[in-house]
């Protein structure tokens, strides 16, 4: 089971300690560190019930490093108001096009997608690839998990899990143990994601996203095909890479960047979570392998 759910599993059989949700802001808001330049701009997807919050350290090492990072609270998660919209992986997808258009990013953008954020990525570049300057998949999953059995049994199990945090809610029990997460952003996330994890109406987004998500395997792929000319850095976090289930998982996450021309497979000692704390240089350094930098590195096959 990937580490994420771990967490999801202490929100559903144990829960999560309590937070009062911040004021909530208009959804569609963009959260950027660092400049506008020459570079092009890295937009952040969040993984399931998580949001802008998650890429905190992710987005200023990025800005340390000279790039534009941007990311965003789904509709209904972390400070993002609530809407009774289509949480299809293509309507996310369209969101976001339609965020970045608002915002005047028009040109294209390196796309990084964390876990579930990996198929709205995916998404977004099977439809927009001139949109799209590259892809970072971390840890992601995409329509290529349907191809892998344990992992796709791995992602119908977590989908089940899923269906109890809001009775769980319900009940009281986010209030019994802590967040089991290895993200330790700056105290406000901090406080964003733990009210996202325990809010009501975050948690009512989130799981109508988990419930979209495998039927939106087949829908995205019924897009046309990622074009082999977008570049793809994938990163595989694992600490138990010899494990039947991590090997599936792993045969998934890289499938995208055994087809692109130009790709990099990067393998993480790292948890799920971890990648994006701890771990985070892998991300950084994914992103700027896009960007030029380490050109020896990866494959080119076209």
């Amino acid at each position: 089971m990937k580490p994420y759910f771990v967490a999801l599993a202490c929100l559903t059989l144990l829960g999560c300690a309590s937070f009062v949700r911040p004021p909530p802001t208009p959804t569609g808001d963009l959260e950027c560190a660092g400049a506008a330049g020459v570079r092009p701009t890295v937009v952040l997807e969040a993984g399931a019930f998580g949001g802008a919050a998650d890429w905190s350290l992710v987005a200023e090492s990025l800005a340390r490093k000279g790039y534009r990072a941007c990311a965003y609270d789904r509709d209904g998660l972390g400070l993002s108001t609530m809407h009774d919209l289509d949480r299809s992986p293509t309507a996310v997808a369209t969101r976001l096009h339609d965020l970045l258009d608002r915002n005047g990013v028009t040109g294209p953008v390196i796309l990084a997608g964390h876990s579930n954020g990996g198929l709205y990525v995916e998404a977004f570049a099977r439809r927009w690839p001139e949109r799209t300057a590259g892809l970072v998949l971390v840890d992601a999953v995409g329509t290529d998990v349907r191809d892998h059995p344990l992992a796709l049994a791995d992602l119908e199990h977590e989908a089940r899990l899923a269906a109890f945090t809001p009775t769980a809610r319900a009940l009281g029990l986010t209030r019994l143990a802590p967040l089991m997460d290895d993200i330790s952003p700056a105290a406000e996330a901090a406080a964003r994601r733990r009210s996202t994890w325990t809010g009501r109406t975050s948690i009512q987004a989130g799981l109508a996203e988990v419930r979209a998500f495998l039927p939106g395997l087949a829908e995205v792929d019924a897009l046309p095909p990622l074009r082999p000319t977008i570049p793809v850095a994938v990163i595989v976090a694992s600490r138990s890479p010899a494990a039947p289930l991590d090997r599936d998982w792993r045969a998934a996450e890289v499938a995208p960047a055994n087809r692109a021309c130009r790709a990099v497979v990067i393998d993480a000692f790292a948890s799920h979570t971890s990648i994006l704390d701890a771990q985070r240089d892998y991300v950084v350094d994914a992103v700027a392998w896009l960007d030029g930098a380490q050109p020896w590195a990866g494959v080119k096959r076209c």
